[in-house]
């Protein structure tokens, strides 16, 4: 009856540092580093002096920062996904950035 008893001890024992060690690895979203991309992302492109790049939609998670929105050209286009890439924890840059039709 003891070595029954105290199996499940043992098993209790052995589980939780696996399960613990499991969730540590899954919990790598840090919401408050993905804020600090954004803003920092934002703040750039606003401070971009020879574009306007002020109404784009920058939203980041786990480091990988996505551009939405229209711009004028192609070379904005471009200029806004460098911009977003040379801040600090940036991973990837997904650019959906659509580029406005000349005007007729």
């Amino acid at each position: 009856m003891s070595a029954l008893s105290t199996s499940p001890r043992w098993l209790g024992r052995l589980c939780l540092p696996v399960v613990l060690a499991m969730t540590a690895a899954c919990a790598t979203v840090d919401r408050v580093e993905d804020l600090r991309i954004e803003s920092e992302v934002k703040a750039r492109l606003v401070a971009e002096t020879d574009a306007n790049l002020t109404r784009l939609a920058v939203v980041s998670t786990n480091g990988v920062v996505y551009l939405n929105g229209t711009v004028a050209s192609t070379d904005q286009r471009a200029r806004a996904g460098s911009v977003a890439k040379s801040v600090r924890g940036v991973r990837r840059v997904v650019n959906t950035l659509d580029v406005a039709a000349p005007a007729r």
